[in-house]
């Protein structure tokens, strides 16, 4: 007659151990207190080095402990500045990436806006309000753009401000 052995889990059933073992296991596992507390041995233990690293001077000057970051960020600061100040004083200040985007957009649209808008005035009567709106706003992007040269934002604006020129343009050419 085989006895039943109560599992801690149900994968222990199919872990491929013998009950003979499993019950060896179990008798191995003894929950016991020390025979003496141990708090005061490991607390001696860690208050004697540090006793000792105290009583040594230290190889550190003295002083407080935030002054040597400190003066390293002051020192790097400074020599970043120094740096920054010394490529803006041996180059001319040259245009953006997005400023020389701009000024290429610029001088593409126009040239194309000079081949369409070769149209007699009474073609472009009705739309010339528009078309004044548009140029007013991409001149104002344009000096938005001389204020912050790096905005690719702006740049974005000044190619949809022209491309609506230009479509508008191209309807009342083929209109």
């Amino acid at each position: 007659m085989k006895r039943e052995i109560p599992h801690d889990d149900a994968s222990a059933a199919n872990d491929g151990l013998t009950d003979a073992l499993r019950w060896q296991l179990r008798a191995l596992r003894r929950d016991e207190l020390p025979a003496a507390d141990p708090w005061p041995t490991i607390a001696a233990r860690l208050a004697g080095p540090r006793a000792e690293s105290l009583a040594t001077p230290s190889a550190h000057p003295a002083g407080p402990r935030w002054a040597m970051p400190v003066a390293l960020a002051a020192t790097l600061a400074i020599a970043l500045g120094f740096a920054g100040w010394w490529q803006g004083a041996s180059s001319p200040a040259a245009p953006s990436l997005v400023q020389q985007e701009a000024n290429g957009l610029t001088l593409q649209y126009q040239a194309a806006f000079a081949e369409v808008d070769a149209l007699p005035a009474s073609a472009t009567l009705a739309v010339q309000p528009a078309f004044d709106e548009l140029d007013r706003s991409a001149r104002l992007i344009l000096d938005a753009l001389a204020r912050d040269p790096d905005s690719r934002l702006l740049l974005e604006q000044l190619r949809r401000t022209y491309s609506h020129r230009l479509a508008l343009a191209q309807r009342v050419v083929l209109g």
